[in-house]
């Protein structure tokens, strides 16, 4: 059953959108969603936590309709991979921390359960450097780069969801924090995917 598609807008940039770095490009994030199971769909802007805010605006038993959350990372195999034909990250080139601000690792494993609920097919439009950021909250995003000269679709957003969690197991580590007195887990980071596309773990403070 079809209850979720998404594509991302060719366009290069987003009005009051900053890229995550220099020399990489923004791009606006649509979704045509369905509102309920079998009913009509419409079109919506925004992250994925956007998204999921409106469709319970529409459908106050939205999360009741479409619940499915998939096992984490962790606790599939290679056969999990070939019947779901997702993103396979095994032993793919990543790196921690570095130009990427770390945040909260709980905060983006939420955004990853987010991004496990929507069923469809993502398009990036043409690289290198294009990206949609797919998830924010408490200013810790998911975004998803097209390094590939030409437009790039994905499986589903478990593909995405495949590589922050990547990161997120790869690169989470315990930091102090003076404030609360204690020690908090952190991460960020990205990881390349072999087909030309990667996955990016930050803190981002533009309206995250």
């Amino acid at each position: 059953m079809k209850f979720a598609t998404a594509i991302l807008a060719l366009s290069t940039a987003v009005v009051g959108l900053q890229a995550p770095i220099e020399g990489y490009g923004i791009v606006h994030l649509e979704w045509e969603v369905e509102v309920s199971p079998g009913g009509k769909t419409v079109v919506l802007n925004g992250t994925v936590e956007n998204v999921h805010n409106e469709l319970v605006k529409l459908n106050p038993n939205w999360d009741e309709d479409y619940a499915a959350v998939k096992k984490p990372l962790s606790k599939r195999n290679d056969d999990d991979f070939k019947l779901a034909g997702r993103a396979d990250f095994t032993n793919a080139h990543f790196f921690c921390r570095g130009r990427w601000p770390e945040c909260p690792s709980p905060i983006i494993a939420g955004g990853i359960a987010y991004l496990r609920r929507i069923q469809g097919q993502p398009r990036n439009g043409p690289g290198p450097g294009n990206c949609g950021r797919v998830s924010c909250s408490h200013q810790s995003a998911i975004y998803w780069c097209n390094d590939s000269p030409a437009a790039k679709p994905l499986n589903g957003f478990n593909d995405i969801a495949d590589g922050a969690e990547y990161i997120n197991k790869k690169c989470v580590r315990e930091v102090w924090n003076g404030r609360w007195l204690k020690f908090n887990a952190m991460s960020s980071g990205q990881a390349y995917h072999k087909d030309n596309w990667n996955v990016i773990v930050t803190r981002d403070t533009d309206r995250c």
